[in-house]
């Protein structure tokens, strides 16, 4: 899973003309070529109930209208010339490797499997997030870190890329609207990109690990590399089935050799570089297109050119599957913690479950999100043990702050400071 957290600024009447006009305005895009939009409620176990939401109902509840019951979950302050519009949602894409995109165009059966195995990945983040996410509570200057009680995700299900490639993914929409303590109240967006790591290693850690993905690709002749996620035999044809990539790509050269002419013998800074690279995305970005018969027609030829043949198609070997009974959760957890000390000399508790997450995934696990989930738990809860807090006692600590280390960080910083106060007494100078 690629991407991060962005916050969405917009209206419910422009989440309509979304819809209406099967479109996209030059910034960003929600609901083009939206197949399915779900809307989720979650309490703080994690338990969701769900339910399809209509575009009005949508563009209501980017209004904080409550679908449920018709209520205002606030009054959302509107852009003027001197301030930004209060965020509606928190938005983050779920999205797969290109090649697995491929596979769901080419076989209906995948394309089913893959449906549940995002729908998974969104199920599991949702549960994360609503056990996870906070609010403030009080007033300016005394507020309190709080758990959300209940909160809003909705999930806009696209099949295509803007170029009309195919690209399955989902906008997972985080309301930013949440109820705690008695009252709705604005979701603590700052922990929340603090949380982005954590929840993109998840989701591409369900995917990848799917059992049935597996099988039914293995049904195809074709084979998922449980360590990346990509569909060896396929993988070749991505660049092909990725146009719009190609288009940044020239967007973004042009961009930067205009960018050199203007300022002979200028270096390009990386503030400049995310810049034009931000106007490369948006140069002449196409409307989404819905995906039909004739397009998926259009794909299969393609591929036909460039040599796809399923009838000679050569089965690459990769490594194989490890149960998640196999894994050691020790060595998972001296690992995560390895990379954390590596990263910084304090991190928080959503740094380590990344990090465990992703060894889980580099290990090429099968296994069910009820599994998956257990194993990450377990190796998070054990790296966690080794770990201090290095605020007073006594004093606040939320999980998204970053407050924990180890003596190995502790010993190595004693160490360095003893080396500097010598060199600083044996009078040599200091850099």
């Amino acid at each position: 899973m690629h991407g991060g957290v962005v916050l969405f600024r917009g209206t419910g009447a422009d989440a309509m003309r979304y819809v209406e006009a099967d479109r996209s305005r030059a910034d960003d895009y929600y609901l083009g070529e939206a197949t399915g939009i779900s809307y989720a409620v979650l309490d703080v176990s994690g338990e969701a109930s769900s339910r399809p939401l209509s575009a009005e109902d949508y563009a209501g509840w980017v209004d904080w209208i409550n679908p449920d019951t018709g209520e205002r979950m606030g009054r959302p302050r509107l852009a003027g010339s001197d301030r930004q519009g209060s965020p509606r949602f928190a938005e983050m894409v779920i999205n797969t490797p290109k090649s697995l995109s491929i596979a769901a165009a080419l076989h209906p059966e995948v394309s089913e499997a893959l449906d549940v195995a995002q729908q998974g990945a969104l199920s599991e983040i949702q549960r994360w997030l609503a056990e996870h996410s906070v609010t403030r509570v009080g007033p300016r200057g005394k507020q309190e870190v709080v758990p959300v009680e209940h909160m809003q995700v909705v999930g806009i299900t696209h099949h295509t890329s803007r170029a009309g490639d195919p690209h399955r993914h989902i906008h997972m929409q985080v309301s930013t609207r949440v109820w705690a303590a008695g009252a709705w109240r604005a979701l603590d967006t700052a922990a929340m990109f603090k949380q982005q790591g954590a929840i993109r290693a998840l989701g591409s850690a369900v995917i990848a690990a799917s059992p049935e993905l597996a099988a039914v690709l293995n049904r195809h002749d074709l084979t998922l590399d449980p360590v990346t996620g990509e569909v060896t035999e396929l993988e070749p044809f991505n660049a092909l089935m990725s146009k719009r990539g190609v288009q940044v790509r020239k967007n973004l050269e042009r961009l930067e050799a205009e960018w050199e002419a203007a300022h002979p013998g200028e270096t390009l800074g990386p503030v400049v570089s995310s810049r034009l690279t931000a106007r490369a995305w948006a140069f002449e970005r196409p409307a989404k297109k819905p995906t039909t018969v004739r397009e998926e027609a259009e794909w299969l030829t393609e591929l036909r050119e460039a040599g796809y043949n399923p009838e000679t198609l050569t089965r690459k070997p990769v490594s194989a599957p490890a149960r998640s009974d196999e894994l050691s959760v020790q060595e998972i957890a001296s690992r995560a913690l390895d990379r954390c000390v590596a990263a910084s000399s304090a991190w928080t508790r959503h740094d380590v479950q990344e990090h465990a997450t992703r060894i889980i995934t580099e290990h090429g696990v099968r296994a069910t999100r009820e599994e998956l989930r257990e194993l990450i738990a377990l190796s998070t809860a054990l790296a966690l043990g080794d770990c201090f807090s290095i605020l007073p006692t006594g004093a606040p600590a939320p999980e998204h702050v970053a407050h924990l280390t180890s003596l190995r960080v502790v010993q190595v910083e004693a160490e360095l400071r003893d080396l500097l106060t010598a060199t600083s007494g044996d009078g040599a100078a200091l850099s």
